[in-house]
């Protein structure tokens, strides 16, 4: 397992495809102002087990802070129980333009109480200045994610015969 950090130095090549999806989120985790139109916090999906041991998938906004992927969770959601009795789960980012994908499998942990953990997050938050976002980041449970393996798709010939996809893979190596 590993940080978002660790991702970003290990495989600079697939991380890459990760701030070309999530633009916003990118360029507040690197402190710059995200350009407009586009949104600060992108919105990807969180596959998480269910009690009976069924997938259930949930939109949500990936927050990068301190080299370290985040989300802070409303406390309505069935989401944060889900991650809370059984962390393995999988992230995904909207398809980008050229259909590029990106899979996250992770692992989550509360860190509600982390304060260092909770700053870093509510700084990024107020540096958006979305109101809503930094609400649910100062108060809502917060989780991060230790990333297990990443794997990334780019499509190539895409409407062509032959359209095939080009995979690569990232797993944590020795820290």
């Amino acid at each position: 397992m590993a940080t978002w950090a660790a991702f970003e130095r290990q495989a600079p090549d697939l991380a890459s495809v990760a701030a070309m999806l999530w633009p916003g989120v990118h360029a507040l985790h690197r402190g710059e102002r995200p350009t407009t139109p586009q949104p600060w916090f992108d919105v990807a999906y969180l596959a998480t087990v269910r009690p009976d041991g069924g997938p259930r998938l949930h939109p949500f906004c990936p927050i990068l802070a301190a080299g370290s992927l985040y989300a802070a969770i409303p406390h309505a959601s069935p989401k944060g129980n889900d991650l809370r009795r059984d962390p393995r789960c999988v992230i995904h980012a909207t398809p980008g333009p050229e259909d590029d994908e990106l899979c996250i499998r992770a692992l989550a942990r509360e860190v509600s109480t982390d304060v260092h953990a909770r700053a870093a997050v509510v700084a990024i938050g107020a540096a958006s200045e979305i109101g809503g976002m930094v609400e649910t980041m100062a108060y809502d449970p917060l989780f991060e994610f230790d990333l297990v393996r990443v794997d990334v798709a780019r499509w190539l010939a895409i409407g062509q015969p032959g359209t095939r996809a080009e995979r690569k893979r990232w797993s944590p190596g020795p820290t």
